[in-house]
Formats: structure tokens, C-alpha cells, sequence
């Protein structure tokens, strides 16, 4: 166990907040923390190099602050894991089959490995054994739930909801300038100057298409980036949308918005495409409301995009086709790509598992799929898939009114704005998560989400006196006044 310069940082850190912090504090730190998730804090040296993120070791502070004597949290321990009791039954069931099934079902079928560390081919497998990867995808998952947990916890302090939404716009606005600024530094030939910060165990893909630099910023490959942008966006977007400090939520979704189309990754423009539609069937279909100004702004932000497309078209005509063949490159053309099948190969080999298992599934880690809800299937099988579901469901909640409409209460409004994050977080997790983990941000925003939602407004309509009581002959008289 190797701590690296992030890793004595963040430990530097946390030990501060534990000290002089609150949970909050430490909470609002994790969350931070995993805008460094290509780097590594701890190397892992005993299973293989693997890597502990920042987030990870944060978490361990914010636990340890939950534990510590006289926080005051003991009593909030127990309800924070009954209502995230389908996530924490998913991620201990997902440990348990990284160890079992694995082993159960050892060189019965061919996989490509979570981590190929001797793959050189798109399409190579290996035998299926109990690797190092099954304890890695167990612990992250644990640390998954544990981030969920700690969330709900967290969540009932007063000022959490307006402290989180700061946050996460500060989160927005460091990730754009991180993606601007690798940009900048790539034109000029300094473009490794931020590979300090992708000291972890993910691969490094290529970072241009055509001479065009592809916005990456601090993390592993542009289509990771775009995922985690999109993540801030919809969150800021749907903040915004319920005047939660909508100032400060609206410039942060149009900034994160622009880096999102800027972005080059197919990842994000298929998000962005998806959750476009799904706006549109909200706001005809579930009546989703929006006030008639807030209409305007988007009306006015879609015109001034297809304005400014319209005037690249006419004055410069060769940046123009070359961003048309590259958006074709990064959408259309993306499955007949050679990445493109390797993803297909990659989401099937959880069907072929899930078949060949019988609905059981070969274990959390086992090999390396595309898709989360594939993953789950053939890792963890019937029983990880519909608990992944409840979960979901649970969180969001679509019988609620408050899903679709504005709720006066802040509390409510932004838990809304957080489960619908977590749905629209499942559009790029759907086409690239490698594993079953849905990873430390989805269970915060669920987290958060459940317990915000769970809170009914406190404010009380002020009550008329009765005519019984006005008439009652035990009422004091009212003392006269002279006119």
C-alpha cells in the first residue's frame, strides 16, 4: 500500500475536517473529491497495482467522523440504511458473489478481463478464474453503499441542501476549466502537463480526432469526462428549473453545457440527445412545470445555438464540415467503429453469462462489460438486476407529484433535482460502465435524493380562529380602546 501525492493530500485534508470540520464538511469534500477520479490516492501494490481514488479515501473520513464520539449521528444510522436498504442489499450481495461465484463457475466460459492488463486484441478473453479484480469491484462496491448511506445521513442537516448545490456547482465550474484548460495546454504542446493528475489504473485513450483535441481535462478519456459533465449539468439544469439558487445553478448548466457540445465524446451527445427527448415528453406528456420565463431562457438558448450553427455553416464552411464529420464519426458511425463493436462485445458478455449461469450470474468483477444494467445481469444475475430497479425506483419516485412539479419547500425541490440526476446518470452508464459498481456520485445524489424526499415541508398555514371559540363564554373579553 503505496500512498501516493493526492493520497497525502487528501489524507492532510480530511484529518483537518475531522478535527475543525462537521459530517458536512467532509461530505461536501468527498463529493469534490471525485473530480480526481483518474488518479489514484493509495496504490493498492498486494492486488496487482490496483488504485484507491481520492473519493474513496475521503469517504474513510467522513465515516470516521459519523463514528466518532458525541457526533451525534448514532441515532440517524440505523433509518439512513433502512431507506437505502435496496442498495445496501445490492452492493453486500454483489460482494459476496465477487468471492463465491467466481470460484463456482471457475474456467466454464471465456471472458475479457476487467482489467486487461495481457489483452492486446478488441475481441481477446481469458479463462474465468477468481482474480483481483473481484476484491477490487467488492470493496469499491461496499464504499458505493457506504457513500449512499453516509449521504442520507448527512442530508438532515438545515443547511445541507443550499451547501450541496454550491458544491456541486463549484464541481461544474473547476471540471469546465479543467476541460478548457487541457485543450489550451494540448495546442501548444503541453498537453502533459495534466497527466500528473491520471496517476491511477485507467487506461489513456487516444485524446484527438483528426487534429481536433478532444476535451478530457483531469480524466482518463473524453467519453468519461463528458458522463461526469453531463452528471453536473442535469443536476444544475434541474436546480434551475425549481429556483434553487437559480442564479448560480442556471450560469453553471449553460457553461456546462457548452463544454458538453465541445466535448467530442459520442457519450455525451447521446446523453444530451436522450435527456433532450426526455424534456420534451415532461413538459407535453407529464406536464412538467416551468414557468412561462424559464420557457423563454430555453427557447432563447436553443435559437442562439442553432443561430450560431447556421453562421459557422455560412462563414466558415470548412470547420464546419469537419465538425459535421466529426459528430457523425462520434454518433452514427460509432457502432460499425471498431470501439464500437468492442463496447457491443463487452455489454453481451453479460448476457452470454447470464445465460450460461442459469439467471445466477460469474460475480462482481468477473469481466468487463459496457453497460451497468448488463453488468449487474451477468454478474450478479436476476437477484442484482431487479434489486438495481427497486433501488432506482425507489429513489425516484414516479408517482409523486413532487417529481414533476416545482415544491415550494427548498428541501423538496432539490431532492427532486437529485433523483432525476440519478435517472439521467443512467443514460451514459448505460452505453460505458465496465462494472456492476454504480459508483460514489450515483449513491450520494440517491442518497440525498431519498432523504430530502422523505422530509415533508415544515411551514404551516396559519390557522383562522373559529367562531366556537370566538363565541365561547369563557373567552377573555377584548379590552376596549377609545376612538
Amino acid at each position: 500500500m503505496v500512498p501516493t501525492l493526492f493520497g497525502l493530500i487528501s489524507i492532510a485534508v480530511g484529518l483537518l475536517l475531522l478535527v475543525r470540520g462537521t459530517s458536512l464538511d467532509l461530505l461536501r469534500f468527498m463529493m469534490i473529491s471525485t473530480l480526481f477520479s483518474g488518479s489514484s490516492a493509495i496504490t493498492m501494490t498486494a492486488l496487482g497495482g490496483s488504485a484507491i481514488s481520492p473519493a474513496h479515501l475521503a469517504l474513510a473520513f467522513l465515516i470516521a467522523r459519523i463514528l466518532l464520539p458525541g457526533s451525534g449521528e448514532y441515532s440517524r444510522i440505523a433509518p439512513a440504511v433502512s431507506v437505502n436498504g435496496f442498495l445496501v442489499f445490492y452492493a453486500l450481495y454483489g460482494a459476496v458473489t465477487a468471492f463465491v461465484l467466481p470460484r463456482l463457475f471457475a474456467w466454464q466460459m471465456y471472458v475479457a478481463p476487467l482489467r486487461p492488463v495481457t489483452i492486446t486484441g478488441l475481441f481477446d478473453t481469458v479463462p474465468l478464474v477468481f482474480t483481483t479484480q473481484n476484491i477490487t469491484t467488492a470493496v469499491y462496491m461496499v464504499g458505493s453503499m457506504l457513500a449512499g448511506v453516509c449521504a442520507t445521513i448527512v442530508a438532515r442537516k438545515p443547511d445541507a441542501p443550499r451547501k450541496i448545490v454550491a458544491t456541486v456547482c463549484f464541481m461544474g465550474w473547476a471540471h469546465a476549466f479543467f476541460g478548457v484548460l487541457g485543450v489550451i495546454l494540448t495546442n501548444i504542446g503541453l498537453g502533459d502537463v495534466l497527466n500528473v493528475f491520471r496517476n491511477g489504473s485507467h487506461a489513456q485513450l487516444e485524446q484527438s480526432y483528426n487534429g481536433m483535441v478532444r476535451m478530457t481535462g483531469i480524466f482518463p478519456e473524453a467519453s468519461f469526462y463528458a458522463s461526469y459533465a453531463f452528471t453536473l449539468f442535469v443536476f444544475a439544469f434541474e436546480c434551475w428549473m425549481r429556483d434553487v439558487r437559480p442564479r448560480m445553478t442556471g450560469v453553471t448548466a449553460l457553461v456546462l453545457l457548452a463544454v458538453l457540445i465541445f466535448s467530442t465524446s459520442g457519450s455525451g451527445y447521446l446523453s444530451l440527445g436522450a435527456y433532450g427527448a426526455l424534456m420534451i415528453v415532461r413538459l407535453l406528456l407529464l406536464r412538467q412545470q416551468l414557468s412561462p420565463r424559464k420557457a423563454l431562457v430555453v427557447v432563447a438558448v436553443m435559437l442562439t445555438g442553432l443561430i450560431a450553427a447556421l453562421s459557422m455553416i455560412m462563414l466558415v464552411p470548412a470547420l464546419a464540415d469537419q465538425l459535421g464529420e466529426m459528430f457523425e464519426h462520434m454518433t452514427m458511425d460509432k457502432a460499425d467503429s471498431d470501439s464500437g463493436r468492442q463496447r457491443s462485445f463487452w455489454a453481451m458478455q453479460g448476457w452470454h453469462a447470464f445465460l450460461a449461469t442459469y439467471g445466477l450470474g460469474i460475480g462482481a468483477g468477473s469481466f468487463r462489460s459496457s453497460s451497468l444494467f448488463m453488468a449487474a445481469l451477468g454478474s450478479m444475475g436476476v437477484i442484482g438486476i431487479v434489486t438495481l430497479v427497486c433501488h432506482i425506483i425507489n429513489v425516484f419516485k414516479p408517482l409523486r407529484a413532487s417529481t414533476y412539479s416545482n415544491p415550494k419547500d427548498e428541501r423538496l425541490a432539490t431532492g427532486a433535482a437529485a433523483s432525476w440526476t440519478l435517472v439521467s446518470m443512467l443514460i451514459p452508464a448505460s452505453i460505458s460502465a465496465a462494472s456492476p459498481d454504480p459508483g460514489v456520485t450515483f449513491a450520494v445524489m440517491a442518497g440525498l435524493a431519498l432523504e430530502w424526499r422523505r422530509l415533508r415541508s415544515q411551514a404551516r398555514v396559519p390557522r383562522r380562529p373559529t367562531r366556537v371559540a370566538a363565541a365561547s363564554p369563557m373567552a377573555p373579553a377584548a379590552p376596549r380602546t377609545r376612538s
